[in-house]
């Protein structure tokens, strides 16, 4: 059996990769799931038309069909990505924070992330820039990904997806994607992410946080031999 060396293993931020890997399985669960699901469904449509000899000309067949792209196109990727999206939001929020407040504690900064007026990214990215004066991005890109993140998570999180029952900003915000083919759609008013959409914020996002933790680590070591 081999000994693990733990004097060789860092031990800082562990909990956050270790939140990111669960969420890698976590969406891969997802996606095969409703993969799953869609086969078994189309199995139970098609041996029930067979059974009732329903034809596409008829009413019923229709409504079978129906029922059946309401059901797979519609309520699979609300309710199984939407609160994918918003446990990532959640992942990189309290990340960023604990970050930040090892950051400000290192430097005896008395003002804290929460001190600043905003929603939690506005602090955030003005907090780290003038205050901790310390990256929090690498590139815009990538911001842009992470504030869709959040808006998308707003989405979920306060109107279950109901594009009607966001503000006019979030709103419009959400149409602008949709006439972009970004992978975000609305269906019966409510807000729809494709799968490719929703494993690229996450590659985003994971990257982005990946990349904060060892810049800071970096940090960290030269405060450390100063």
């Amino acid at each position: 059996m081999t000994k693990v060396n733990y004097s060789q293993i860092d031990f800082r931020l562990l909990e956050i990769s270790a939140e990111l890997y669960a969420l890698e399985d976590h969406l891969r669960l997802i996606e095969g799931e409703i993969v799953r699901i869609q086969k078994d469904e189309q199995l139970r449509v098609d041996a029930y038309m067979k059974k009732e000899g329903l034809c596409p000309d008829e009413p019923e067949w229709h409504a079978a069909q129906q029922e059946y792209d309401h059901y797979i196109d519609f309520l699979l990727p609300r309710f199984f990505r939407g609160p994918f999206l918003v446990a990532l939001y959640a992942v990189y929020e309290s990340a960023v924070t604990e970050i930040a407040r090892l950051i400000q504690g290192k430097k005896g900064q008395k003002i804290t992330i929460n001190d600043l007026k905003g929603d939690f990214l506005q602090r955030a990215e003005k907090y780290y820039k003038h205050i901790l004066e310390f990256d929090l991005y690498s590139e815009q890109k990538v911001w842009r990904r992470v504030k869709m993140l959040s808006e998308l998570r707003n989405a979920f999180a306060h109107v279950n997806g109901r594009l009607e029952m966001l503000n006019k900003k979030s709103r419009e915000t959400i149409q602008k994607w949709e006439r972009q083919n970004l992978g975000i759609s609305t269906y019966y008013g409510y807000v729809i992410c494709e799968a490719r959409t929703v494993e690229d914020i996450f590659d985003t996002v994971r990257a982005s946080l990946e990349d904060l933790v060892a810049r800071y680590k970096y940090w960290d070591n030269k405060q450390g031999n100063t």
